[in-house]
């Protein structure tokens, strides 16, 4: 994420908006990791922020902070719908194209919001204001942390924020055995560790 990109976050954020952080459809250890992790640390921004999964995700996740303050729109779609229509931001984590979110793709294409996109996926669509796209990344979890570094703030990055982006880490780098895996990778790694992973 380059200073320009920052700076124009951080201008949307300071407008206090309503925030709502979006998965792909079917979310893996990534997409929730990321979304529960960059959902952590905008609550310490005491941001007005909620998390919109397309449907429900695996129980092996189930446990990471705050996995159930997760809006599964499968389960509550009229809430799921009325979040959307009056969020003023969203974030799409772990994909690059509107129709990886499935039933809520017609709720995006629809929606006023301003959107961010954080992604490692190749040939992002252009559809994100602010869109941080890294192919070369081992996760988007690795990308959330490098998004609250270059916010300023990776000194927020406490117990519960480390323990979900080192989970979709581990996940998207098959323990860290996937050729993505960098000397990058694993120093953001342990410094997650560091922080209470």
């Amino acid at each position: 994420m380059n200073k320009q990109d920052s700076k124009s976050l951080q201008a949307l954020l300071d407008k206090r908006p309503i925030i709502t952080i979006i998965p792909h459809t079917s979310p893996d250890g990534d997409a929730i990791g990321s979304c529960l992790g960059l959902y952590l640390y905008l609550k310490q921004l005491h941001q007005d922020v909620t998390v919109v999964s397309p449907n429900d995700f695996p129980d092996y996740l189930k446990w990471l902070p705050s996995a159930d303050e997760i809006l599964i729109y499968d389960n509550a779609p009229e809430k799921a719908k009325k979040q959307i229509e009056n969020s003023t931001l969203i974030f799409t984590l772990d994909f690059n194209s509107l129709k990886r979110a499935d039933g809520l793709t017609p709720l995006l294409e629809n929606s006023a919001a301003t959107f961010v996109m954080i992604d490692h996926h190749q040939a992002p669509e252009a559809y994100a204001k602010v869109t941080f796209s890294n192919p070369n990344a081992s996760s988007t979890c690795a990308m959330v942390y490098s998004f609250i570094d270059a916010m300023g703030d990776k000194n927020q990055i406490d117990r519960e924020i480390a323990t979900c982006l080192y989970t979709g880490i581990m996940t998207d780098t098959g323990n860290f055995k996937y050729p993505t895996t960098t000397s990058n990778t694993l120093k953001i790694a342990a410094f997650l560790i560091e922080k209470g992973a």
